[in-house]
């Protein structure tokens, strides 16, 4: 799991999609954390089609019968890569076989669900699945454990070690959520001023504009304020989310 080659830990950067859902940053130059997944090595493999947004019940039965087929043909591997003061960690393991045997994605998804995350849509679940990559490499670092890395607690209890990691994605996903109401607000606020601008000299077609989007802002919002009240209280939380889906994924393409 350890070596010094620090080439080797480079040659990742080639992998599709370099992400990391707590923010893919450099702290320094010796100081590096990468997260990857790699597509299948064959090019004309076609994936099983899976819905753009899911509106289904939040149960992993559901989310699975509508994404698991397409993440099994589409996903080969996932890696992660960490550089701390010279040295290289590294992992890899197959999307199916060990890593499903360390952590299964039935039990990995029922935590998350039962903690209030909601998935939304296939990148959502790719990247929370891939999350069980990430726990597996820390579980094989000691010395990574050892000082903290990337602000988990210093603990040999492995479950609580588990725990520990849950909390930081839920936490991060409320500090998320928190943010767009933050940003919806905003925009609502600047299309009502450029409504009253409009309408100081008239200009229908920038009223209109402003009114749709003061209207995408508010389901923005409605669906940020739901998740968090999911959080608040995941276990009376409907099973199928209220809000009405935008197309485009708030979730860093992993």
């Amino acid at each position: 799991m350890r070596s010094k080659n620090v080439f080797k830990m480079l040659t990742f950067l080639t992998v599709v999609g370099i992400v990391t859902f707590w923010g893919n940053q450099v702290n320094s130059q010796t100081h590096t954390f990468i997260e990857s997944i790699e597509g299948m090595s064959t090019p004309d493999t076609i994936p099983e089609k899976y819905p753009e947004a899911y509106d289904g019940p939040q149960t992993v039965k559901g989310l699975m019968n509508a994404f698991d087929a397409a993440y099994n043909q589409k996903f080969s591997k996932a890696k992660v890569v960490a550089l701390w003061d010279g040295v290289a960690y590294s992992s890899e393991l197959a999307i199916r076989g060990e890593i499903d045997a360390r952590h299964s994605r039935v039990e990995w998804l029922q935590m998350l669900l039962q903690r209030g995350i909601t998935i939304e849509d296939f990148d959502a679940y790719r990247i929370y699945l891939s999350k069980r990559h990430t726990l597996a490499f820390l579980e094989d670092n000691p010395d990574l454990r050892k000082i903290g890395f990337r602000g988990m607690p210093v603990t040999d209890d492995p479950e609580a070690y588990k725990v520990a990691y849950i909390d930081k994605l839920v936490a991060k996903r409320i500090e998320d959520h928190k943010k767009q109401m933050v940003r919806a607000k905003k925009q609502i606020e600047r299309a009502e001023e450029r409504i009253v601008r409009a309408k100081k000299h008239p200009n229908p077609k920038q009223v209109e504009h402003a009114r749709k989007q003061i209207e995408d802002a508010t389901k923005q919002l409605r669906r940020a304020q739901e998740a968090l009240e999911r959080f608040q209280n995941p276990a009376s939380s409907p099973q199928k989310p209220k809000w009405n889906r935008i197309k485009k994924s708030t979730y860093p393409a992993l």
